[in-house]
């Protein structure tokens, strides 16, 4: 079964890739090979800006023959092989370009058989593919007899083995547990809906904007639409659509819901974190700026991330896309009553610090 291209660890990473790509493919057809067959580039193109847009369920035989290629929505594959025919002709041209260019690639563009998906592959120096091309090979010098060693056990021999496995289990299981809340959480956020919706404040738009591709990529890989305005998608019920809201302001809706913990308030043009915990409710004062995610129960498809300033929002946002960094706590809150907020503050050295809160509603 096709996969999608592995998804970026940051917002900087994929940005980097979606550029390489674009650049690679726009050498690839102003070359030669694709040159002369506007037919072939175009069907290149159209399956890569595609798979970077994170749209993989276009990426089927009769929705290209369809959405590319003109053909009848009563189009039947089996009777009409053209998508098929493209694809090999893709194929055989985008081998020979590779095997003829000769200048570096910092991404290679491969369309695998049995797929439309493709993939980008990290390109291998030209120097590299020349010197294994032009490798002499070299006969060993005979070696000269040695006595033949006394017989080993076969659990010293697999004692090596062993161990190896056992730290390659360990690895693993502690890379699952890593990959599990983050997991849960997307699956909680994306399964069954067929629109993500990105909302983000106007005014720090060209900011922002950047930060939220991490998020449709993931969303691709669920199989779900990005869209960036809701009406364009008025005809989806609300329950089939998941949104992610990022602002530098608190909606007034949710700064008069008393049971979240941490409010945004503004005081004398400045944004201030405030912990209801204390009894005496006042602002954080020993951090720079912060970025505050809610996820309500009776809203659990949508994301609240507020922040002091669009590097703190930016900063939350690469933390619930990375695998590696997904802060530590967050779990499926489905079928429960509970509230979930999760504050990350940078204190005044700099360092950035997260807490979660998943409180009981009464």
């Amino acid at each position: 079964m096709a996969t999608a291209p592995p998804m970026p660890k940051s917002f900087e990473d994929a940005q980097l890739l979606h550029l390489q790509v674009e650049k690679e493919l726009e050498r690839i057809c102003s070359a030669v090979h694709f040159r002369t067959s506007k037919r072939a580039c175009e069907f290149l193109r159209y399956v890569v800006l595609v798979t970077l847009d994170g749209r993989l369920d276009s990426l089927k035989e009769r929705s290209i023959g369809i959405d590319l290629l003109g053909r009848e929505t009563s189009y039947d594959p089996s009777s009409d092989a053209v998508v098929r025919v493209r694809a090999n002709d893709v194929r055989k041209r985008l081998s020979s370009y590779y095997a003829s260019v000769d200048v570096a690639s910092e991404i290679q563009i491969n369309l695998p058989i049995g797929t439309y998906i493709p993939n980008f592959l990290p390109g291998a120096p030209v120097r590299d593919r020349i010197e294994r091309d032009t490798a002499v090979t070299v006969e060993p010098k005979p070696q000269e007899a040695v006595p033949y060693p006394a017989p080993i056990s076969n659990v010293t021999l697999m004692r090596p083995a062993l161990l190896a496995l056992l730290l390659c289990v360990l690895l693993m299981r502690h890379r699952l547990e890593d990959r599990e809340s983050y997991l849960r959480f997307w699956d909680h956020i994306l399964s069954g809906r067929n629109v993500l919706l990105l909302s983000i404040a106007p005014q720090d738009e060209a900011k922002l904007a950047p930060s939220l591709y991490p998020i449709a990529w993931i969303a691709g890989r669920y199989g779900v639409d990005t869209a960036i305005e809701s009406s364009a998608h008025s005809e989806i019920r609300p329950e089939q659509f998941a949104s992610v809201q990022a602002s530098l302001s608190m909606p007034p809706v949710m700064a008069r819901d008393r049971r979240l913990r941490w409010v945004f308030t503004e005081r004398s043009g400045l944004e201030h974190i405030v912990d209801r915990a204390i009894r005496n409710p006042i602002s954080t004062t020993n951090i720079s700026s912060a970025a505050l995610l809610t996820v309500l129960p009776e809203d659990t498809a949508t994301l609240h991330i507020q922040g002091t300033d669009s590097e703190a929002i930016e900063h939350l946002l690469e933390e619930l896309t990375s695998q590696k960094h997904f802060p530590e706590g967050i779990v499926d809150q489905s079928g429960s009553r509970r509230l979930l907020q999760v504050l990350q503050m940078r204190n005044a050295t700099g360092q950035w610090q997260t807490q979660l809160f998943s409180g009981d509603l009464q």
